[in-house]
């Protein structure tokens, strides 16, 4: 038995034998005349193309999109047209040709110094050795059996021409969880792990693998019982998805869990959400990889089926986001140095307006079929919704003086970078609803560019920035009485929920593969937050507080919530001193305004000097409320007090009043701390 570390770009557990995928060699055929090598050439390409065509099998509108990718690439004039051109010119065989495009195609991608634009060399090798197989006879065997594959590296033809029924996992050395191979697994909801310390040469075919993408190790050849154990361990895995998948549609749920999709071809895949609504629509499938924009009609007729699908629920539709990785060939959109804080998102849509307002029309016309709503991305000014209402505006106009019917729909924004965190505020009064980016809010938030490999550690989607970004932007849509919905992939890890649901956020869009997990997983969160709202908390502290938190707490505490807001257990407090216990059981509460209340009937015992947290005391029962994080170091600014020290408050009291925007202003974090220090 041997065990190797590696890298995980899509997690899971899986246990099967190894299907060594090796590349063909390119030196086997020898040089022809070039009339020949062109026909070979051209067939070759033909049969492949014809290959990765005939996968109508698959059925999410992302796989389809890499496989014509795919063949977009293979009859690129920079890749097989250079090879045609090489075999003209320089007299070189198809096989030579081929290696030579292949090495000037990556070189090109190499000099981008976009690390998603060079993991596409990966994709042009893959081509080049499909292509040198068909040429030589020499086709590496594809899978007949359930099996793990494993190779230095793979690119989605390699994934896309096996029956994705016998894909147990996939194990690289080259790869991240960027690529589209790591797609194509999360789609296949396969364990993928790459970077192997190990070479793969050293795996051999029909050696036993099991693969944990927990621990981000794979085994090699495990002994018999613990072969066996991972054999159970899989089936058991798939009954209980198999259970989740049958029970989805019948966990009802108050945080509403819909599906984020990219194009009509998922919409079969959605039994259990239809009627529950789509809470993301991806419109670049209509945008990308082809030779112009999108036509007003076309739009309309995708639309309206996504609507129609949709059985009546909501479907949120966002506006084209291109740029940065995702380029349209139509779209001149000058190249940039980081593309991902270029020219992208609706800062594309601003500065091609013709284009967007094409979009807009057909979406207000899908409007008036059903309850679709309109969503913006990547911004980062309050002017830019100024724009885009003007934008939506000048559409219906148009629309009306061609006398077709239409409805302007509610507008919804994504959050995805801190400026539109600190803004929110703003931002909530002039929109119905918020969508959080996550995966984009981590990138900004944490300075790491979500194509960098070698950054694993620091790439961390649980990172507390990432949440208090969350919390920010649910007070401030909630202050404005908006929704706030997480579409990132943070809402379809299990491990985020609760933190999320105690946040408050109103509803979770997640990929079509991950629904039922996340529906039940939800209904489980649930089901935990409201028996201990219903049972007091530790050493009769109130255990849940909410919107209504200025409401006593149950009589047998005689504890009132000192704040409206949202409860944190006591390890998840930011400060050591409070989540270590060393000052007493205590709780943490995120505050939806600056009112601080008397927690229970007794005598101001203290006021600190900073005026930034108050103490009560009644016989034998003594209560700290302390208002935010470091605030000592504001010097009492920003806090109003409204009792001394020695004056008697009855329960509910109004003993303070602080200003969140100065402290947030400030620096600070504040978290209203309530302390039960005796009693």
């Amino acid at each position: 038995m041997r065990k190797m570390k590696a890298k995980v770009a899509q997690s899971g557990f899986s246990a099967g034998p190894a299907f060594v995928c090796r590349r063909a060699e390119a030196a086997i055929y020898q040089q022809g005349i070039p009339p020949v090598e062109a026909e070979r050439l051209a067939a070759a390409v033909a049969e492949l193309d014809r290959r990765l065509g005939a996968q109508s099998h698959l059925k999410s509108r992302q796989e389809a999109e890499l496989v014509e990718a795919e063949r977009m690439l293979l009859h690129a004039e920079e890749y097989a047209g250079r090879a045609a051109a090489l075999i003209e010119e320089e007299q070189l065989s198809a096989v030579d040709a081929l290696k030579k495009a292949e090495a000037s195609v990556c070189e090109g991608l190499s000099a981008s110094g976009n690390a998603y634009i060079m993991e596409r060399c990966a994709d042009v090798k893959g081509l080049t050795a499909h292509l040198i197989g068909i040429l030589t006879g020499s086709e590496r065997k594809l899978p007949e059996a359930p099996c793990i594959l494993v190779s230095d590296e793979l690119s989605p033809s390699d994934v896309s021409l096996t029956e994705p029924g016998l894909i147990l996992g996939i194990v690289t050395e080259k790869g991240s969880p960027t690529s589209h191979v790591s797609v194509l697994a999360g789609n296949l909801g396969v364990p993928y792990l790459y970077g192997l310390k190990t070479p793969a040469e050293e795996i051999r075919d029909g050696d036993r693998l099991i693969l944990d993408g927990k621990k981000g190790c794979v085994v090699i050849n495990p002994p018999e019982d613990a072969w066996e154990a991972a054999e159970e361990r899989m089936e058991a895995a798939l009954e209980e998805r198999q259970t989740a998948d049958a029970a989805a549609a019948l966990s009802a749920t108050k945080t509403r869990v819909t599906a984020s999709i990219s194009g009509p071809m998922e919409l079969d895949r959605l039994p259990a959400a239809k009627g529950g609504g789509i809470g993301l629509v991806r419109s670049e499938f209509l945008f990308l990889n082809r030779k112009s924009a999108p036509s007003e009609e076309e739009q309309l007729a995708a639309y309206e089926r996504i609507v129609s699908a949709a059985a009546g629920g909501d479907v949120v539709i966002r506006t084209m986001d291109l740029g940065s990785d995702k380029q349209a060939e139509w779209l001149p959109i000058p190249g940039e140095p980081n593309p991902a804080l270029g020219m992208r998102g609706l800062r594309a849509s601003l500065a091609y307006r013709e284009v967007f307002r094409t979009q807009l029309r057909a979406l207000l016309r899908a409007a008036a079929a059903g309850n679709l709503k309109i969503m913006v991305p990547m911004v980062t000014e309050v002017w830019e919704i100024d724009e885009t209402l003007e934008e939506i505006n000048k559409a219906a106009e148009e629309l009306a003086q061609r006398a077709l019917p239409y409805r302007i729909p509610e507008l919804g924004i994504m959050i995805e970078t801190p400026a539109s965190v600190m803004i929110a505020p703003e931002l909530a009064e002039k929109v119905s609803f918020f969508s959080i980016g996550t995966n984009d809010l981590m990138q900004y938030t944490l300075a790491i560019d979500r194509e960098t490999q070698n950054l694993d550690e620091y790439c961390n989607p649980l990172n507390e920035a990432v949440f208090r970004m969350i919390a920010l932007t649910v007070e401030a849509a909630h202050g404005q009485g908006i929704p706030v919905t997480i579409c990132g992939e943070l809402g379809g890890n299990p491990a985020a929920i609760e933190r999320l649901l105690r946040l408050g956020v109103d509803e979770l869009s997640v990929s079509v593969g991950k629904l039922a997990q996340i529906r039940k997983t939800v209904a489980d969160v649930e089901a935990g937050l409201n028996a201990s709202a219903a049972a007091p908390g530790p050493a009769g502290m109130p255990a849940e507080t909410g919107p209504a938190a200025g409401q006593a707490a149950p009589e047998r505490a005689h504890i009132k919530a000192p704040a409206d807001g949202e409860l944190i257990p006591m390890e998840e407090i930011p400060d050591e001193a409070f989540a270590s216990g060393l000052l007493g059981t205590c709780l943490g509460i995120l505050p939806t305004d600056g009112t601080i209340y008397a927690p229970i009937s007794g005598t101001v015992k203290t006021v600190a000097k900073a005026r930034h947290a108050i103490s009560f005391a009644n016989g034998d029962t003594e209560i700290l409320v302390h208002v935010g994080i470091d605030t000592v170091r504001l010097n009492g600014e920003g806090f109003a007090v409204k009792v001394e020290e020695g004056q008697r408050v009855e329960e509910g009291q109004i003993v303070m009043e602080a200003d969140l925007a100065l402290i947030r202003e400030k620096g600070f974090n504040p978290m209203v701390i309530v302390v039960r220090i005796k009693g």
